[in-house]
């Protein structure tokens, strides 16, 4: 009896958080290391990785963040229990404590999250 093909997918998380990272996984990828990758959507460099993405045909996938920069959707906007005074998020080390101290709000997570869903 034949045996079934095992393939190993690697994703390169962060696509899109900077130029040298976005250039160590394109790398990653053309040599064969990386089969797809997770872009960070409200990185710096979100734009041009999604455009380096089409130009080498790199399989594409959306990393939901509730941790790091802006948030992008409408829906995120203001969510306090989520953002700083000054509109970002938390940062992991905040995001952990916040949840620790039970300050995050999960029905808030829930409405960022169905935000990210296709309509």
């Amino acid at each position: 009896m034949a045996r079934p093909r095992v393939r190993l997918v690697v994703t390169a998380d962060d696509f899109g958080y900077c130029p040298r990272r976005d250039e160590g996984i394109v790398e990653a990828f053309l040599a064969g290391a990386v089969t797809s990758v997770s872009l960070l959507v409200n990185g710096a460099t979100a734009e041009s990785a999604a455009e380096l993405a089409r130009r080498h045909q790199i399989p594409t996938g959306l990393h939901a963040n509730l941790s790091e920069g802006r948030p992008i959707g409408p829906a995120c906007h203001g969510v306090s229990s989520l953002l700083s005074p000054e509109g970002f998020f938390l940062g992991k080390m905040g995001f952990r404590e916040a949840v620790a101290a039970e300050d995050v709000s999960f029905s808030e997570v829930r409405k960022c999250g169905k935000s990210w869903r296709p309509s």
